[in-house]
């Protein structure tokens, strides 16, 4: 499960769960570690346009984006 996503799936379920500065720094982060679709997307959740990023995301990893979804409510409870 990749941090960054699992970030911007936060932030999209709990816009007030983090501060632009967090995203921001999640989406250097993501870029200097990791494939340019993730760093896409971490970088379009500053701007609250994560959607289509991660789509793009989920389509180019195979992953299943409920397992993320799952895994935020998990920790949460």
């Amino acid at each position: 499960m990749n941090k960054h996503i699992l970030m911007v799936i936060d932030h999209q379920l709990n816009p007030n769960e983090y501060t632009k500065e967090q995203l921001k720094q999640n989406a250097v982060d993501a870029a200097a570690t990791n494939a340019a679709i993730t760093a896409a997307a971490a970088d379009a959740a500053t701007n609250d346009e994560d959607a289509f990023w991660l789509d793009r995301y989920f389509r180019y990893t195979g992953e299943n984006k409920q397992d993320y979804i799952d895994a935020i409510n998990k920790d949460k409870q």
